[in-house]
């Protein structure tokens, strides 16, 4: 019989692995899945510290395996816009409730996928560059990284919208998710909200997410890149899905 404690750590590096595979596989995700399952053994409001405690060597890992070709000038202006919205995101956090901020997040992934394709067909109507503001999904990236530590999808939609090679994607929204990261993790720190529980189950959760990453970076070479932006839509829409019905 296992002891309670160790299934526990089980279903912690369980969802980790996951986690860093799905991340890894299409550019972004590790915060998602992780704060979609992470509270079937922990509470929902320590999940999301621990999940933004964990991120920061993870996304580490994946900046590193795809860190070349991300377009700098979309990267330093999202990152301006994140600047701005993150730290009124945990204000939110602390503030508002779990379930509305989580429905919240849904729509703003609908609104930011129906952008990334309007843009994409505009362009090709037009043989433009695809549009879409980065700055705009700073801010939606950087008020979902501090509300509900879900900082990915916006940037991936507008990151979609560019009609990027794999590689640039990404390298675009890993080193977006790093800088924010560490922006959230000084956040909580100044508002005193990482406690010691925190620091154990984000050490549980980063290795086995390491791992996940380097298998997901072996699978994702298969994928060519219509297949992989369909895969990153399909999965874009499903999570909005999921946030909309059951909230929380």
């Amino acid at each position: 019989m296992v002891p309670e404690d160790w299934l526990i750590y089980l279903t912690v590096g369980g969802i980790a692995l996951l986690a860093g595979f799905i991340h890894s596989s299409i550019g972004f995700g590790f915060g998602i899945v992780a704060v979609a399952l992470l509270p079937l053994v922990a509470d929902v409001k320590q999940s999301h510290v621990v999940v933004s405690t964990a991120s920061f060597p993870v996304l580490v890992m994946a900046t590193w395996a795809y860190r070349k070709g991300a377009d700098r000038d979309a990267l330093l202006r999202s990152l301006s816009g994140a600047a701005i919205a993150l730290p009124l995101g945990l204000l939110a956090f602390e503030r508002v409730s779990t379930s509305l901020l989580t429905r919240l997040t849904g729509l703003a992934i609908l609104l930011m996928v129906w952008m990334s394709y309007r843009n994409r067909r505009l362009a090709n109507r037009e043989a433009k560059p695809a549009g879409g503001s980065a700055v705009f999904a700073g801010i939606c990236g950087g008020f979902l990284a501090g509300a509900v530590s879900i900082a990915g999808p916006p940037v991936a939609a507008y990151a979609l919208s560019q009609s990027w090679t794999q590689a640039r994607f990404k390298a675009f929204v890993n080193q977006f998710l790093l800088i924010v990261s560490l922006y959230k993790i000084i956040g909580m720190a100044a508002r005193d909200l990482i406690d010691d529980e925190s620091l154990v189950q984000a050490g549980l959760l980063a290795p086995m997410a390491i791992v996940g990453i380097q298998l997901g970076v072996l699978f994702s070479r298969r994928l060519s890149t219509r297949l992989f932006q369909t895969a990153v839509a399909v999965v874009l829409v499903l999570i909005a899905l999921k946030f909309l019905i059951r909230g929380a």
